[in-house]
């Protein structure tokens, strides 16, 4: 499947079936999943991270001519988002169908995909009252998520002592989008931030990798678990901030993608998800979200063909034998089927991939 036939898919099957199965018309708000055969699945929480998600998706889609029914969709999501998840005490991280809290915590990464979903909405809308409430987040990240060591904590209260540098990685990206809706330099200072952070504690210079877990103070979890599609994820991040920043960002670049090339594509062309620093697959399973990273990073290094051939083996492994416009999220091992229900939130991931094959 070559990049013009993933976007084909994305418009004809993927955008269609997401605003319409996959929207509650009764509450204004995303699905959170949905079964193989394309139904809701009832009685699930409703994550913040998908809102916000699913609201970039769309504003993608529509800046794309993706698809121009997008915006009752995207205006209806935002406000429910801002109304049902933003509390006195913060943003609470899901919610029941009906709007009440269901888990109440703060978490990082969520509030990375607010943020993200900020951006769009405002370059989109032109308003401003996004970004007021875009600088009030980060206002309160710096407040009450800030660690002695560096960056962020992962949630408020605790619910481990791991320090992660997934959501890091997703607060570059919204800050990197809100810097590309706005032009307001405050926002590419904070993702210089993020990037002297990458640089300091969440590469290793030795084996040329992405750590994935950390302690309190930052020293890497003695395991070293690193994941290919981070990589490929960290790639594309690196080379955007490259050409906003005038920072060059090769040694980085090379040594992740290399490591990927060593190590993280098994015998089916697939990445598992889990490798050690070392080379070692610890986590041979497969997920969709990983491919669609790789065909990014390969594509933003002018490698178009072997994204092209990554986009085929994504279509053949992971968008057959379901719904049209729906996925199979995992994959074990042996390359079965290991779940039963679809993630919308896949479709940020998946509509990233075909706006970067897109790309001239």
């Amino acid at each position: 499947m070559a990049g013009l036939d993933l976007r084909s898919w994305a418009v004809g099957q993927a955008l269609p079936l997401w605003a319409s199965r996959g929207f509650d018309p009764q509450h204004d708000r995303f699905e959170e999943q949905l079964t193989l055969q394309g139904e809701p699945v009832r009685d699930v929480p409703h994550r913040l991270t998908v809102q916000a998600r699913q609201i970039h998706s769309y504003v993608l889609a529509r800046k794309r001519n993706w698809f121009r029914e997008a915006d009752s969709l995207i205006e209806r999501g935002y406000r429910s988002m801002v109304r049902d998840y933003r509390k006195s005490h913060g943003w609470v991280f899901s919610v029941h169908r009906g709007g009440e809290p269901w888990e109440s915590r703060r978490d990082f990464y969520a509030q990375a995909f607010v943020l993200l979903a900020l951006g769009s909405y405002a370059g989109l809308s032109g308003e401003r009252a996004p970004l007021a409430l875009a600088d009030e987040m980060l206002a309160e990240l710096d407040k009450d998520f800030r660690a002695p060591a560096g960056g962020y904590v992962d949630s408020l209260p605790a619910v481990d002592a791991v320090r992660r540098q997934n959501p890091h990685m997703h607060l570059f990206e919204a800050l990197l989008n809100l810097w590309m809706n706005t032009r307001e330099p405050r926002y590419l200072e904070r993702a210089g931030a993020m990037f002297e952070l990458f640089k300091r504690h969440f590469f290793e210079p030795q084996a040329g990798v992405l750590l994935e877990y950390f302690d309190e103070a930052l020293a890497p979890a003695p395991d070293r678990i690193v994941e290919p599609g981070h990589h490929c994820e960290w790639i594309w991040l690196l080379r955007w901030y490259e050409r906003e920043a005038s920072v060059p960002v090769a040694p980085y670049v090379e040594a992740l993608l290399a490591h990927v090339e060593r190590c993280g594509i098994d015998a089916a062309g697939l990445l598992p998800d889990e490798v050690t620093a070392d080379g070692r697959v610890r986590k041979p399973s497969r997920r969709l979200w990983p491919m669609t990273e790789a065909i990014k990073a390969y594509a933003v290094e002018g490698r178009r063909d072997r994204a092209a051939a990554l986009a085929g083996l994504l279509h053949k492994h992971f968008l057959s034998g379901v719904v049209a416009g729906g996925w199979m999220d995992r994959l074990d091992a042996e390359g079965r089927p290991a779940t039963d229900v679809m993630p919308a939130s896949s479709l940020y991931h998946l509509l990233g991939a075909v706006a970067e094959l897109d790309s001239p």
